[in-house]
């Protein structure tokens, strides 16, 4: 069996204003502030690491705070580890407040006690000013007993700390797929704030790692998001209008050369990402997997859907050959703090709301 690890395929972050269950929901991103304490507890996870921090406001009182970062493999990414903190250390978090004044923070960068600067989700720190670069990519001799195609199966990621592959704001939608975009509600509409997993497209749009595991006549790819898994048919194709339409649809693949070819379709998510632009049941998707080199790979990807859109269209983006990555459980539903923000952030619109209609009375 041959496996590759294939991460961040298409973002590191859907936009730089957006993290995994929507940062924008919860933080307000221009809203920077900068909080100091001790660390009470760091919760090393999928799909966001979290902190714990106890600071004194300037009452003198003592306050808990809770602070969100990035994933735990977009911090392995930038060469962060478990190590660099811990219980008792004092540190300051700089990063976007809560929307709904709760004391919860967004961190970007975390500073040390000795003054160093550690990037918890790097690409908003990069915004701020700080400095972050990708660990350096692994490099393995090719096998030369493996034909080019197998050389595919390898572990992959993204070169850099580069933007988006699937942004709303640069797709060619139809007026009538732009109003629906306008009259998202997050809070109300995203299932993921529900822990309810993505579907194609969306769901390859994430900064998580994916493996693929050669099955012969099959192709798995089990994906850290939302600990998913993708079949590819190489061989017993069945006819897809036969496949009854899933989240995932029925995936077809086959080899143009040194090319991995997956036609995707019979797709019943009806969210093409998590700005709530919409999808069709007529949504095809291409990928396009071609090994340029023993370390480089193209991934392009082709959509088609006469529905939301006035038009195919088609992006791509490199990926480098790397070893250093592994598949984590994803830990959306058992001490889900996603849910759990969503729920608050629910509840204090609903205490401003009932507020605001006192105060007509």
């Amino acid at each position: 069996m041959y496996r590759i690890c294939l991460f961040g395929l298409l973002a590191l972050g859907l936009a730089t204003a957006r993290a995994h269950h929507g940062a924008a929901l919860y933080f307000d991103l221009d809203n920077i502030a900068t909080l100091k304490g001790e660390v009470l507890s760091v919760s090393w996870r999928n799909p966001h690491v979290m902190f714990e921090i106890r600071r004194t406001d300037d009452g003198g009182t003592n306050e808990v705070w809770e602070i969100e970062a990035s994933s735990m493999n977009a911090l392995l990414r930038v060469g962060v580890e478990s190590s660099v903190v811990g219980v008792g250390d004092r540190v300051t978090f700089t990063g976007a407040l809560s929307r709904h004044g709760l004391p919860s923070m967004a961190g970007h960068v975390m500073t040390l006690e000795d003054g160093t600067d550690v990037a918890v989700w790097p690409r908003p720190a990069m915004r701020l000013g700080q400095e972050v670069r990708p660990a350096p990519i692994s490099t393995v001799a090719a096998e030369a007993s493996r034909s080019t195609a197998l050389g595919i199966f390898r572990v992959w990621s993204r070169p850099d700390l580069r933007g988006p592959f699937l942004v709303s704001d640069h797709l060619p939608f139809t007026p009538a797929a732009l109003a629906v975009i306008e009259a998202w509600n997050p809070l109300e509409d995203d299932p993921s704030v529900r822990c309810i997993p993505r579907g194609m497209a969306s769901l390859m749009n994430n900064p998580l790692p994916v493996e693929f595991f050669d099955q012969g006549d099959s192709i798995l790819m089990q994906l850290e998001e939302w600990d998913s898994e993708r079949t590819i048919h190489l061989s017993e194709v069945e006819d897809p209008a036969t496949q009854p339409r899933t989240p995932l649809g029925y995936s077809i693949g086959r080899w143009d050369g040194a090319t991995l070819v997956v036609t995707t379709s019979r797709i019943s998510d009806v969210y093409f990402d998590d700005r709530g632009a919409p999808q069709s049941e007529d949504l095809v998707i291409v990928e396009r997997f071609t090994l340029v080199d023993s370390n480089t790979i193209n991934y392009e990807v082709t959509v088609d859907d006469p529905g939301p859109f006035t038009a195919a269209w088609k992006v791509a983006m490199p990926l480098n050959r790397d070893t250093t990555y592994q598949i984590y459980e994803y830990a959306c539903h058992e001490g889900n703090y996603g849910l759990e923000n969503s729920l608050r952030a629910g509840r204090a619109e609903d205490r401003a709301a009932a507020e605001a209609a006192a105060t007509k009375q």
